[in-house]
């Protein structure tokens, strides 16, 4: 079965925001767990992008919903 995330309604939308915002908090720890130490050496923080932040919170728009 093919749904497309934009489709989803009830109890599995539900779900898949919770999921998708669960997703998302353990992406921006991770981002901030690796600028952490970037910050302390005076190097540049690595690329946002490289932690899908974007990708997350795009689905999560999709569905009506944003990150917590």
């Amino acid at each position: 079965m093919d749904v497309k995330i934009d489709e989803v309604t009830g109890n599995d939308r539900d779900l898949l925001v919770v999921a998708l915002q669960a997703l998302h908090r353990e992406r921006v720890t991770a981002f901030q767990a690796a600028c952490t130490p970037s910050d302390l050496a005076g190097i540049p923080s690595p690329n946002r992008g490289q932690f899908g932040l974007a990708e997350v919170s795009s689905a999560l728009r999709r569905v009506g919903a944003g990150p917590l």
